[in-house]
Protein backbone atom coordinates (compact mmCIF):
# COMPACT_ATOMS: atom_id res chain seq x y z
CA UNK A 1 0.00 0.00 0.00
CA UNK A 2 1.13 3.50 -1.40
CA UNK A 3 1.94 6.13 1.90
CA UNK A 4 -0.83 8.16 0.25
CA UNK A 5 -3.39 5.08 0.35
CA UNK A 6 -2.33 4.55 3.86
CA UNK A 7 -3.04 7.86 5.10
CA UNK A 8 -6.31 8.07 3.06
CA UNK A 9 -6.97 4.92 5.44
CA UNK A 10 -5.62 6.33 8.83
CA UNK A 11 -7.58 10.00 8.08
CA UNK A 12 -10.86 7.94 7.26
CA UNK A 13 -10.69 5.29 10.21
CA UNK A 14 -10.27 8.67 12.53
CA UNK A 15 -13.33 10.00 11.06
CA UNK A 16 -15.28 6.96 11.29
CA UNK A 17 -13.91 6.72 15.38
CA UNK A 18 -15.25 10.63 15.66
CA UNK A 19 -18.60 9.60 14.39
CA UNK A 20 -19.45 6.48 16.64
CA UNK A 21 -18.22 8.76 19.57
CA UNK A 22 -20.75 11.31 18.43
CA UNK A 23 -23.57 9.35 17.88
CA UNK A 24 -22.66 7.62 21.14
CA UNK A 25 -22.85 10.97 23.05
CA UNK A 26 -25.46 11.87 21.26
CA UNK A 27 -28.28 9.39 20.70
CA UNK A 28 -30.72 10.47 17.85
CA UNK A 29 -28.13 12.83 16.03
CA UNK A 30 -28.40 12.90 12.48
CA UNK A 31 -26.31 13.12 9.20
CA UNK A 32 -26.01 16.72 9.01
CA UNK A 33 -25.67 17.64 12.70
CA UNK A 34 -22.55 15.01 12.39
CA UNK A 35 -21.32 16.64 9.29
CA UNK A 36 -21.55 20.25 11.33
CA UNK A 37 -19.86 18.68 14.42
CA UNK A 38 -16.95 16.91 12.82
CA UNK A 39 -16.24 19.04 9.78
CA UNK A 40 -16.71 17.04 7.04
CA UNK A 41 -18.80 17.18 4.04
CA UNK A 42 -22.28 15.72 3.83
CA UNK A 43 -20.93 12.93 0.57
CA UNK A 44 -18.59 11.81 2.77
CA UNK A 45 -20.78 11.57 5.89
CA UNK A 46 -23.03 9.64 3.59
CA UNK A 47 -20.32 7.30 3.07
CA UNK A 48 -19.27 6.44 6.89
CA UNK A 49 -23.07 6.59 7.92
CA UNK A 50 -23.68 4.17 5.51
CA UNK A 51 -20.32 1.52 6.60
CA UNK A 52 -21.44 2.09 10.18
CA UNK A 53 -25.22 0.91 9.56
CA UNK A 54 -23.71 -2.13 7.35
CA UNK A 55 -21.48 -2.91 9.99
CA UNK A 56 -24.56 -2.66 12.13
CA UNK A 57 -22.73 -0.90 14.93
CA UNK A 58 -25.58 1.87 14.22
CA UNK A 59 -29.24 1.94 13.37
CA UNK A 60 -31.68 4.49 12.17
CA UNK A 61 -34.09 6.30 14.60
CA UNK A 62 -37.06 8.54 13.73
CA UNK A 63 -37.96 11.81 16.07
CA UNK A 64 -41.51 11.69 16.51
CA UNK A 65 -41.76 15.24 17.12
CA UNK A 66 -42.63 16.58 13.78
CA UNK A 67 -43.21 20.51 13.98
CA UNK A 68 -47.00 20.70 13.58
CA UNK A 69 -47.20 17.73 11.81
CA UNK A 70 -45.51 19.14 8.41
CA UNK A 71 -42.52 18.01 7.41
CA UNK A 72 -40.75 15.70 7.20
CA UNK A 73 -39.58 13.00 10.42
CA UNK A 74 -36.04 13.86 11.16
CA UNK A 75 -33.80 10.63 10.51
CA UNK A 76 -31.32 9.87 13.30
CA UNK A 77 -28.60 7.77 14.52
CA UNK A 78 -27.89 5.66 17.52
CA UNK A 79 -25.66 2.82 18.37
CA UNK A 80 -26.87 -0.77 17.86
CA UNK A 81 -26.22 -1.98 21.59
CA UNK A 82 -26.43 -5.56 20.36
CA UNK A 83 -24.25 -5.09 17.37
CA UNK A 84 -21.16 -6.45 18.85
CA UNK A 85 -20.14 -7.34 22.21
CA UNK A 86 -16.75 -6.97 24.17
CA UNK A 87 -15.24 -8.44 27.62
CA UNK A 88 -13.66 -6.77 30.52
CA UNK A 89 -11.28 -9.16 32.62
CA UNK A 90 -10.03 -8.23 36.16
CA UNK A 91 -7.21 -9.51 37.37
CA UNK A 92 -6.53 -8.57 40.95
CA UNK A 93 -5.83 -10.78 44.13
CA UNK A 94 -9.22 -10.43 45.68
CA UNK A 95 -11.08 -9.89 42.85
CA UNK A 96 -11.36 -11.79 39.39
CA UNK A 97 -13.80 -12.05 37.56
CA UNK A 98 -15.09 -10.98 34.11
CA UNK A 99 -17.67 -8.86 32.54
CA UNK A 100 -19.79 -9.19 28.76
CA UNK A 101 -21.11 -5.89 27.51
CA UNK A 102 -22.59 -4.43 24.43
CA UNK A 103 -21.49 -1.59 22.26
CA UNK A 104 -23.39 0.59 24.94
CA UNK A 105 -21.40 -0.08 27.62
CA UNK A 106 -24.14 -2.17 29.25
CA UNK A 107 -23.80 -5.12 31.08
CA UNK A 108 -25.21 -7.73 29.85
CA UNK A 109 -23.72 -10.41 32.04
CA UNK A 110 -21.08 -10.73 34.89
CA UNK A 111 -19.22 -13.88 36.38
CA UNK A 112 -16.42 -13.97 39.73
CA UNK A 113 -13.56 -15.96 39.03
CA UNK A 114 -12.29 -17.93 41.87
CA UNK A 115 -8.90 -19.02 41.07
CA UNK A 116 -7.63 -23.02 41.80
CA UNK A 117 -4.03 -21.35 42.66
CA UNK A 118 -3.88 -17.22 41.96
CA UNK A 119 -0.38 -17.77 41.98
CA UNK A 120 -0.12 -20.45 38.90
CA UNK A 121 -0.34 -17.28 36.01
CA UNK A 122 -0.79 -19.97 33.48
CA UNK A 123 -3.66 -21.93 35.07
CA UNK A 124 -5.48 -18.10 36.29
CA UNK A 125 -5.11 -17.27 32.87
CA UNK A 126 -6.92 -20.20 31.64
CA UNK A 127 -9.45 -19.97 34.04
CA UNK A 128 -10.12 -17.09 33.45
CA UNK A 129 -10.54 -17.29 29.53
CA UNK A 130 -12.70 -20.43 30.15
CA UNK A 131 -15.07 -18.29 32.25
CA UNK A 132 -15.43 -15.57 29.68
CA UNK A 133 -16.31 -18.50 27.12
CA UNK A 134 -18.73 -19.60 29.21
CA UNK A 135 -20.49 -16.02 29.83
CA UNK A 136 -21.14 -15.63 26.36
CA UNK A 137 -22.23 -18.67 25.68
CA UNK A 138 -25.09 -18.03 28.54
CA UNK A 139 -26.34 -15.32 27.46
CA UNK A 140 -26.56 -16.51 23.68
CA UNK A 141 -24.31 -14.19 22.24
CA UNK A 142 -22.69 -15.25 18.83
CA UNK A 143 -19.04 -15.92 19.64
CA UNK A 144 -18.00 -13.79 16.43
CA UNK A 145 -20.17 -11.13 17.91
CA UNK A 146 -17.48 -10.52 20.44
CA UNK A 147 -14.67 -8.07 19.49
CA UNK A 148 -12.67 -7.27 21.55
CA UNK A 149 -11.85 -7.58 25.38
CA UNK A 150 -10.08 -5.09 27.97
CA UNK A 151 -8.02 -6.48 31.04
CA UNK A 152 -7.40 -4.76 33.94
CA UNK A 153 -4.69 -6.04 36.53
CA UNK A 154 -3.20 -5.21 39.86
CA UNK A 155 0.17 -4.49 38.72
CA UNK A 156 2.07 -2.95 36.06
CA UNK A 157 3.51 -3.52 32.21
CA UNK A 158 6.13 -2.06 30.41
CA UNK A 159 5.91 0.90 28.31
CA UNK A 160 4.87 -1.18 25.41
CA UNK A 161 1.93 -2.30 27.46
CA UNK A 162 2.03 -5.78 26.73
CA UNK A 163 4.64 -7.71 29.38
CA UNK A 164 3.44 -8.23 32.77
CA UNK A 165 6.63 -6.47 34.69
CA UNK A 166 5.07 -6.29 38.60
CA UNK A 167 2.67 -6.70 41.19
CA UNK A 168 2.51 -5.73 44.49
CA UNK A 169 0.41 -8.97 45.51
CA UNK A 170 0.47 -11.41 42.66
CA UNK A 171 4.29 -12.15 42.50
CA UNK A 172 4.06 -13.80 38.30
CA UNK A 173 7.34 -13.97 36.56
CA UNK A 174 7.28 -11.20 33.44
CA UNK A 175 5.44 -12.50 30.55
CA UNK A 176 3.65 -11.12 27.96
CA UNK A 177 -0.29 -10.64 29.32
CA UNK A 178 -1.38 -9.56 25.98
CA UNK A 179 0.20 -12.05 23.75
CA UNK A 180 -1.18 -14.74 26.59
CA UNK A 181 -4.72 -13.85 26.23
CA UNK A 182 -4.83 -12.95 22.78
CA UNK A 183 -3.79 -15.98 22.06
CA UNK A 184 -6.16 -17.93 24.22
CA UNK A 185 -8.88 -16.03 23.27
CA UNK A 186 -8.51 -14.87 19.26
CA UNK A 187 -9.85 -11.40 20.23
CA UNK A 188 -8.30 -8.03 19.94
CA UNK A 189 -6.61 -7.40 23.53
CA UNK A 190 -5.96 -4.07 25.59
CA UNK A 191 -4.35 -4.15 29.20
CA UNK A 192 -3.74 -1.72 31.72
CA UNK A 193 -3.14 -0.80 35.31
CA UNK A 194 -6.21 -0.95 37.22
CA UNK A 195 -6.71 2.77 38.42
CA UNK A 196 -5.80 3.47 35.13
CA UNK A 197 -8.52 1.30 33.75
CA UNK A 198 -10.99 2.96 36.53
CA UNK A 199 -10.29 6.39 35.79
CA UNK A 200 -10.49 6.02 31.79
CA UNK A 201 -14.04 3.75 32.46
CA UNK A 202 -15.23 6.57 34.61
CA UNK A 203 -14.22 9.83 32.03
CA UNK A 204 -15.77 7.62 28.87
CA UNK A 205 -19.15 6.35 30.43
CA UNK A 206 -18.82 6.91 34.25
CA UNK A 207 -19.77 9.66 36.52
CA UNK A 208 -17.31 12.73 35.21
CA UNK A 209 -17.60 10.94 31.39
CA UNK A 210 -16.74 14.13 29.63
CA UNK A 211 -13.55 15.45 32.06
CA UNK A 212 -10.56 15.73 30.57
CA UNK A 213 -8.74 16.38 33.91
CA UNK A 214 -9.01 13.76 36.67
CA UNK A 215 -7.49 12.15 39.19
CA UNK A 216 -8.27 8.75 40.77
CA UNK A 217 -7.13 6.51 44.13
CA UNK A 218 -7.55 3.31 44.68
CA UNK A 219 -7.75 2.77 48.68
CA UNK A 220 -7.58 -0.75 49.51
CA UNK A 221 -4.61 -2.51 51.22
CA UNK A 222 -2.20 -0.49 49.15
CA UNK A 223 -3.07 2.60 47.55
CA UNK A 224 -2.47 3.39 44.04
CA UNK A 225 -3.83 6.36 42.11
CA UNK A 226 -4.13 7.57 38.47
CA UNK A 227 -4.11 10.63 36.46
CA UNK A 228 -5.73 12.05 33.44
CA UNK A 229 -4.51 15.24 32.09
CA UNK A 230 -5.77 17.17 28.92
CA UNK A 231 -7.26 13.97 28.00
CA UNK A 232 -4.39 11.93 28.36
CA UNK A 233 -3.58 9.23 30.60
CA UNK A 234 0.02 9.96 32.57
CA UNK A 235 1.87 7.10 32.59
CA UNK A 236 5.01 8.06 33.61
CA UNK A 237 9.14 7.20 32.23
CA UNK A 238 8.56 3.31 32.49
CA UNK A 239 5.38 3.02 32.61
CA UNK A 240 4.76 2.84 36.16
CA UNK A 241 3.07 6.59 37.46
CA UNK A 242 0.69 6.46 39.92
CA UNK A 243 2.85 4.37 42.66
CA UNK A 244 1.96 6.79 45.68
CA UNK A 245 1.45 4.22 48.31
CA UNK A 246 5.17 4.62 48.69
CA UNK A 247 5.74 8.30 48.79
CA UNK A 248 7.57 9.60 51.65
CA UNK A 249 5.14 10.01 54.81
CA UNK A 250 7.87 12.54 56.31
CA UNK A 251 8.42 10.44 59.64
CA UNK A 252 9.89 6.68 60.73
CA UNK A 253 7.04 4.71 60.98
CA UNK A 254 5.93 1.20 60.97
CA UNK A 255 8.25 -0.79 58.07
CA UNK A 256 5.97 -0.95 54.67
CA UNK A 257 5.95 -4.16 52.45
CA UNK A 258 8.43 -2.06 50.54
CA UNK A 259 10.94 -2.20 53.43
CA UNK A 260 11.00 1.38 53.98
CA UNK A 261 9.91 2.42 57.19
CA UNK A 262 8.32 6.34 55.80
CA UNK A 263 5.51 5.48 53.47
CA UNK A 264 1.85 6.67 53.46
CA UNK A 265 0.66 3.18 52.93
CA UNK A 266 1.57 2.75 56.71
CA UNK A 267 -0.70 6.01 57.79
CA UNK A 268 -2.93 6.37 55.00
CA UNK A 269 -4.31 2.40 53.56
CA UNK A 270 -5.91 -0.45 54.96
CA UNK A 271 -2.62 -2.10 55.96
CA UNK A 272 -2.45 0.95 58.19
CA UNK A 273 -5.48 0.69 59.91
CA UNK A 274 -4.83 -3.23 60.46
CA UNK A 275 -1.59 -1.79 61.72
CA UNK A 276 -3.54 -0.18 64.11
CA UNK A 277 -5.62 -2.80 65.68
CA UNK A 278 -3.04 -5.08 65.78
CA UNK A 279 -4.54 -7.03 62.99
CA UNK A 280 -1.92 -6.99 59.89
CA UNK A 281 0.12 -10.26 59.89
CA UNK A 282 3.34 -8.60 59.10
CA UNK A 283 4.76 -11.88 57.76
CA UNK A 284 2.47 -12.02 54.71
CA UNK A 285 4.01 -13.03 51.83
CA UNK A 286 1.26 -15.88 50.35
CA UNK A 287 -1.90 -14.82 48.33
CA UNK A 288 -3.90 -16.95 50.66
CA UNK A 289 -3.11 -14.91 53.92
CA UNK A 290 -2.93 -11.59 51.56
CA UNK A 291 -6.46 -12.69 51.07
CA UNK A 292 -7.42 -13.41 54.76
CA UNK A 293 -6.06 -9.74 55.29
CA UNK A 294 -8.45 -7.84 52.97
CA UNK A 295 -11.43 -9.96 54.47
CA UNK A 296 -10.33 -8.40 57.97
CA UNK A 297 -10.41 -5.26 56.48
CA UNK A 298 -13.95 -5.31 55.07
CA UNK A 299 -15.03 -6.41 58.34
CA UNK A 300 -12.72 -3.48 60.22
CA UNK A 301 -14.78 -1.29 57.86
CA UNK A 302 -18.23 -2.74 58.69
CA UNK A 303 -17.45 -2.62 62.59
CA UNK A 304 -16.81 0.97 62.28
CA UNK A 305 -19.63 2.00 61.34
CA UNK A 306 -21.48 1.28 65.65
CA UNK A 307 -17.70 1.40 67.05
CA UNK A 308 -16.19 4.99 67.68
CA UNK A 309 -12.77 3.78 68.69
CA UNK A 310 -12.26 1.98 65.35
CA UNK A 311 -14.07 4.89 63.81
CA UNK A 312 -11.42 7.25 64.89
CA UNK A 313 -8.60 4.79 63.26
CA UNK A 314 -10.29 5.19 59.99
CA UNK A 315 -11.22 8.70 60.10
CA UNK A 316 -7.48 9.03 60.84
CA UNK A 317 -6.24 7.11 57.61
CA UNK A 318 -8.60 9.22 55.39
CA UNK A 319 -7.57 12.55 56.63
CA UNK A 320 -3.93 11.25 56.29
CA UNK A 321 -4.45 10.32 52.67
CA UNK A 322 -6.08 13.68 52.19
CA UNK A 323 -3.21 15.60 53.63
CA UNK A 324 -0.60 13.39 51.67
CA UNK A 325 -2.47 14.37 48.35
CA UNK A 326 -2.40 18.20 48.79
CA UNK A 327 0.69 18.84 47.24
CA UNK A 328 0.52 16.71 44.45
CA UNK A 329 -3.81 17.44 43.41
CA UNK A 330 -1.82 21.37 43.49
CA UNK A 331 0.01 20.58 40.59
CA UNK A 332 -2.39 18.68 39.22
CA UNK A 333 -4.75 20.82 39.04
CA UNK A 334 -7.46 18.32 38.44
CA UNK A 335 -11.56 18.90 37.40
CA UNK A 336 -12.46 16.49 39.46
CA UNK A 337 -10.94 13.48 42.04
CA UNK A 338 -12.63 10.64 42.71
CA UNK A 339 -11.72 7.89 45.93
CA UNK A 340 -12.57 4.41 44.83
CA UNK A 341 -11.66 1.07 46.75
CA UNK A 342 -12.56 -0.34 49.71
CA UNK A 343 -11.85 2.37 51.70
CA UNK A 344 -13.38 4.48 49.04
CA UNK A 345 -16.89 2.87 49.57
CA UNK A 346 -16.61 3.85 53.60
CA UNK A 347 -18.53 7.28 54.41
CA UNK A 348 -15.89 7.62 57.74
CA UNK A 349 -13.06 7.16 55.62
CA UNK A 350 -14.30 9.54 52.07
CA UNK A 351 -15.32 12.04 54.31
CA UNK A 352 -12.04 12.59 56.47
CA UNK A 353 -10.10 12.31 52.81
CA UNK A 354 -13.02 15.13 51.49
CA UNK A 355 -12.58 17.44 54.72
CA UNK A 356 -8.78 17.53 54.42
CA UNK A 357 -8.62 18.42 50.85
CA UNK A 358 -11.18 21.25 51.53
CA UNK A 359 -9.83 22.34 54.71
CA UNK A 360 -6.24 22.66 52.75
CA UNK A 361 -7.65 24.72 49.87
CA UNK A 362 -8.82 22.16 47.08
CA UNK A 363 -11.49 23.26 44.74
CA UNK A 364 -12.03 20.37 42.62
CA UNK A 365 -15.23 18.27 42.67
CA UNK A 366 -14.85 14.94 45.59
CA UNK A 367 -16.28 11.96 44.37
CA UNK A 368 -16.04 8.79 46.54
CA UNK A 369 -17.32 5.19 45.86
CA UNK A 370 -19.72 5.80 48.58
CA UNK A 371 -21.10 8.88 46.73
CA UNK A 372 -21.75 7.20 43.79
CA UNK A 373 -21.12 4.33 41.85
CA UNK A 374 -17.68 3.92 40.25
CA UNK A 375 -17.27 1.31 37.68
CA UNK A 376 -15.88 -2.31 38.83
CA UNK A 377 -12.63 -2.99 37.74
CA UNK A 378 -13.86 -6.07 35.24
CA UNK A 379 -16.79 -3.43 34.03
CA UNK A 380 -13.87 -0.28 34.01
CA UNK A 381 -11.87 -3.32 31.67
CA UNK A 382 -14.92 -3.60 29.50
CA UNK A 383 -15.50 0.08 28.70
CA UNK A 384 -11.52 0.30 28.36
CA UNK A 385 -11.83 -2.20 25.55
CA UNK A 386 -14.72 -0.32 23.86
CA UNK A 387 -12.95 3.19 24.10
CA UNK A 388 -9.32 1.86 22.80
CA UNK A 389 -10.91 -0.89 20.48
CA UNK A 390 -14.42 -0.22 18.94
CA UNK A 391 -14.43 3.56 19.37
CA UNK A 392 -10.94 4.22 17.99
CA UNK A 393 -9.38 4.60 14.61
CA UNK A 394 -7.76 1.71 15.03
CA UNK A 395 -10.71 -0.51 14.93
CA UNK A 396 -11.30 -2.24 11.17
CA UNK A 397 -14.50 -1.40 9.78
CA UNK A 398 -13.96 -2.97 6.56
CA UNK A 399 -13.27 -6.21 8.39
CA UNK A 400 -16.48 -6.47 9.77
CA UNK A 401 -18.30 -5.86 6.49
CA UNK A 402 -16.26 -8.29 4.93
CA UNK A 403 -17.48 -10.90 7.37
CA UNK A 404 -21.06 -9.95 7.38
CA UNK A 405 -20.86 -10.48 3.38
CA UNK A 406 -19.27 -13.66 3.61
CA UNK A 407 -21.80 -14.64 6.14
CA UNK A 408 -24.72 -13.38 3.61
CA UNK A 409 -23.39 -15.61 1.25
CA UNK A 410 -22.99 -18.32 2.68
CA UNK A 411 -26.43 -18.50 4.13
CA UNK A 412 -27.76 -18.02 0.30
CA UNK A 413 -25.67 -21.19 -0.49
CA UNK A 414 -27.49 -23.24 2.43
CA UNK A 415 -31.15 -22.36 1.26
CA UNK A 416 -33.35 -25.35 -0.33
CA UNK A 417 -35.31 -24.78 -3.08
CA UNK A 418 -38.01 -27.10 -3.52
Amino acid sequence: MSPKSQNVDTMRNFNRASVMKLVLESPGIDRSRLAVETGLTNATMTRIVQELLGAGFVTETTDQKVNQGRGRRRTGLEINAKGGYVLGLSILAFNTSVVLADLSGAMIGTVSVEPTDLSDARRTMDEICDAAEKVIIEHGVERDQVLAAGVAIAGYLDVKGGTWLHSPYLRWPPFDVRKSLANRLNLPIVVENVNRCIAVAETRIGCCAGMTDVFLVRAALGLGAATISNGKVLRGHNNTAGQIGHFLEGRVGTMCSCAKPDCITMAASGWAILDQLELRDTAVDRLDLIEDQGSKLLAVLEQAKSDKDVAHIVRRAGAALGHHCVTMLRALDPEQILLTGPLGRSAIYGQAFRENLVRNGISAEIITAHDKSISTPAMAASALSLAESIYSPSFDVQKMLTRKSDNARASEKTVLVL
